[in-house]
C-alpha cells in the first residue's frame, strides 16, 4: 500500500485535507483538538480509485518538526500544502527543504482554502509557490487548488496523487525493516510498534531483530488499518505486536529481518546544505535525523569535500544509502540533509574515501560493499554487511572473518616479500617467518597473511613459517662440524649437560630441534635424536610401578634429567604414572 505524506506549514489546513480525503481524522490527541494543531504524527487512509492507500499527516509547527521529520522519510508521495489565502511561510521553506534534501521528488502540492480568497489572489499564491520550489525537488509537481470545506478540487487532487503513485517504483520485497514511529502498551496485549514497512514483509510468527537494542522479538500478531492481516509487506501502515522486545522500545527503534544494519554512534556522511545556506555552519547545536530516529550530533567537515564525519550523543541504526537531516535547534531550522556514506568510517577518512562512497551510496549492496571494502582496505565481515545493507563484495577476498580489498592484498604482497628475504638473510637456518610475525608487524589477522601468501609468487607457507620458494634452510659448514663434535659428547651418556652448557649457538639449536636432530626434553634438557628413541624404547625394560629412581638408575642420569624424561614419555603415552610408580604402555 502506497504512504501519501503531508508537509507545509502549520495551520495552512494539512489535517482538514486528508480528512475530506479520507473521511479520517488524523488528529489523535485530545490537546490536538482542542488547539486545532497537529502535534505528533497522524494516520488515515482511504480507497483511492480503486486502491489503497495511506497518509501521514505532520505537525506543521516550528516546535514539532522533530515529529514531522519521523514522519516524512517513508512515503511514496508527497502532499505539500500552502494556503491560498496565506502564501509561503516559514515551515512552508523548512518542509520543502526537508522533502528536497531527503531527494523526495514524487508530489502533488495544494493550494488550499481557495473558497477564502478570489481568482487573482489565488493565481498569485500559485506562482508564488512555483517560484519558490524552483531548483528543488518540488520542481514540476502538478499544483492543484482545493478547498475541503466546499470540495472543489478534491476530484482533481485524487487524480493528481493516483497519478504520481501509478508512476512510484516499488519497494524492495526482500528482507524486512520498519522505523518505529508510535510504541505504546494496549491492556492486555503487550508492545505494539507502528510504522510503514519500508522493504520486505512481516508476519505473525516471525522474529525480529530490535535496533538499536540488539534484542531479538516475536511478533504475535500484525494489524493493518486497524484490521488483522496475516503479513504486511512493503509500504504498508503497519502495527506490530511484539513479545520479547525491550521496555523501552520507542520511536526511533528499527525492526529488521536480518543482520543487515549497523548500530553506530559514528558514521561519515555526505550533505548538501540548505538553500538559506552557503554552507554548512562551522557551529551549531546540531540534530541528525534519520528514519524516526533523532539525536544530538557533533559535526566535522572532511578538506575539501562535502563529506562530514558525525558523533551521535546516542547510539542508532544505520547503513550506508540511508538519508538523512541535519537540523540545528539553535537556528531551529535545518541546515543540510543527504545520505550516510558510511556507518562505521575508519578513523581518518579522506577527500578520496568520500568521492568513491558517495558515488556507490545509492547502488546496490553488492556496490555498496565493494565501496566499502576498498575505502577501508580490511573490514570485518559482519561489519561490511550490516553496513552495506546485506551487500557483497565482488573482487575483494574473504580471509575467514575479513574481506581483504584486492588492492590492499598487493600492497601486503609488497611488504611480505622483503620483509622474508630479509628474514632468510639474518635466519639462515631458519625455515622462514612466523607467519604470527608476519601479522604482528603488519598489524592484520592471521588469516589476511594466509590469503596474500597463497596469491603472492614467490613465497609459499611450510608448517606456520613463509618463505622463498626454493629456499631450504641448512647448516653451515663451521654449523655442521661443531654438532657433530657435541652429538658424540651427548651421546657418551644420558647425563647430558645443561643446554645452555651445550656451546651451541642458539640459532643452531633451533635448527637442530625443528629438523629433530636434536628432542626438548625441557628448556634445560635436550637429547640427541638417537638418544630420545632410546629412552622411548628401553623404558619397556623396566618393571610395573618402577620409580623416577628406578628410572634414573637404569639409565644412568641424574633427577634433573629423569623427571622431566618421565613427564615426556607421560605427555607422549609412553608412560602412565599413579602415585609414585609408572607403568609402561603399549
Amino acid at each position: 500500500m502506497p504512504i501519501v505524506g503531508t508537509a507545509g506549514h502549520v495551520d495552512h489546513g494539512k489535517s482538514t485535507l486528508v480528512r475530506a480525503l479520507t473521511g479520517i481524522d488524523p488528529d489523535r490527541w485530545a490537546e490536538e483538538k482542542e488547539r486545532g494543531l497537529t502535534i505528533d504524527l497522524g494516520f488515515a487512509w482511504t480507497d483511492l480509485d480503486g486502491r489503497d492507500v495511506g497518509f501521514v499527516d505532520v505537525p506543521g509547527h516550528e516546535r514539532f518538526i522533530k515529529n514531522m521529520l519521523a514522519g516524512v522519510g517513508a512515503i511514496d508521495c508527497a502532499l505539500f500544502v500552502v494556503a491560498a489565502d496565506s502564501g509561503w511561510m516559514p515551515q512552508s521553506e523548512e518542509h520543502a527543504t526537508v522533502l528536497d534534501l531527503l531527494g523526495i521528488d514524487r508530489g502533488v502540492i495544494a493550494i488550499s482554502r481557495i473558497d477564502l480568497v478570489d481568482a487573482e489572489t489565488r493565481e498569485l499564491a500559485t506562482l508564488e509557490v512555483l517560484e519558490e520550489v524552483e531548483g528543488t525537488s518540488l520542481e514540476g509537481w502538478p499544483v492543484v487548488g482545493v478547498s475541503p470545506m466546499t470540495g472543489e478540487g478534491l476530484d482533481d487532487l485524487r487524480t493528481s496523487i493516483g497519478e504520481v503513485l501509478d508512476a512510484a517504483p516499488e519497494r524492495p520485497g526482500d528482507g524486512f525493516r520498519m522505523w518505529v514511529d508510535r510504541a505504546f502498551r494496549p491492556s492486555g496485549a503487550g508492545l505494539v510498534v507502528t510504522g510503514t514497512v519500508l522493504e520486505g514483509s512481516v508476519a505473525a510468527g516471525d522474529q525480529v531483530i530490535v535496533l538499536p537494542h540488539g534484542v531479538t522479538a516475536t511478533v504475535r500478531g500484525v494489524q493493518h488499518h486497524g484490521r488483522t492481516v496475516e503479513t504486511s509487506r512493503a509500504g504498508s501502515r503497519t502495527a506490530v505486536n511484539l513479545t520479547g522486545a525491550p521496555d523501552d522500545t520507542d520511536r526511533g527503534a528499527l525492526l529488521t529481518a536480518a543482520d543487515v544494519v549497523q548500530v553506530t554512534d559514528r558514521m561519515l556522511v555526505h550533505v548538501r546544505s540548505a538553500r538559506a545556506f552557503d554552507e554548512v555552519p562551522a557551529r551549531g547545536a546540531f540534530h541528525i535525523h534519520l528514519g524516526t530516529a533523532s539525536t544530538p550530533a557533533t559535526v566535522r567537515r572532511i578538506p575539501s569535500t562535502d563529506g562530514y564525519t558525525v558523533v551521535l550523543a546516542e547510539m542508532i541504526p544505520a547503513r550506508m544509502g540511508d538519508r538523512l537531516i541535519l537540523r540545528d535547534s539553535g537556528r531551529r531550522t535545518v541546515v543540510a540533509g543527504g545520505v550516510v556514506l558510511d556507518p562505521s568510517p575508519p578513523p581518518r577518512p579522506g577527500a578520496d574515501d568520500v568521492a568513491s562512497l558517495a558515488a556507490a551510496a545509492i547502488a546496490r549492496p553488492d556496490d555498496r560493499a565493494e565501496a566499502l571494502v576498498r575505502v577501508h582496505g580490511m573490514i570485518d565481515v559482519d561489519r561490511l554487511r550490516r553496513s552495506s545493507g546485506g551487500g557483497r563484495p565482488v573482487t575483494a577476498v574473504r580471509a575467514a572473518s575479513t574481506w581483504v580489498a584486492a588492492d590492499t592484498l598487493v600492497g601486503l604482497a609488497s611488504e611480505i616479500v622483503p620483509l622474508v628475504t630479509d628474514y632468510h638473510e639474518h635466519h639462515p637456518m631458519r625455515a622462514g617467518v612466523p607467519k604470527g610475525e608476519i601479522a604482528s608487524r603488519l598489524g592484520v589477522p592471521i588469516e589476511v597473511v594466509d590469503a596474500t601468501v597463497t596469491r603472492t609468487d614467490g613465497i609459499s607457507e611450510r608448517n606456520g613459517s613463509i618463505a622463498a620458494v626454493g629456499f631450504r634452510a641448512e647448516l653451515d659448514v663451521e654449523g655442521t662440524v661443531t654438532w657433530e663434535r657435541v652429538r658424540a659428547e651427548l651421546e657418551r651418556s644420558f647425563d647430558v649437560p645443561n643446554a645452555s652448557n651445550l656451546g651451541l649457538d642458539p640459532e643452531v639449536v633451533h635448527f637442530l630441534v625443528r629438523t629433530g636432530e636434536l628432542v626438548r626434553i625441557s628448556d634445560d634438557v635436550l637429547f640427541s635424536r638417537n638418544q630420545a628413541d632410546a629412552i622411548v624404547e628401553r623404558v619397556s625394560e623396566l618393571d610395573d610401578g618402577f620409580t623416577v629412581a628406578d628410572f634414573r638408575d637404569h639409565f644412568g642420569m641424574a633427577r634433573r634429567q629423569a623427571v622431566p624424561a618421565l613427564e615426556w614419555l607421560d605427555a607422549m603415552g609412553r608412560t602412565r604414572r599413579s602415585g609414585d610408580g609408572r607403568s609402561v604402555r603399549g
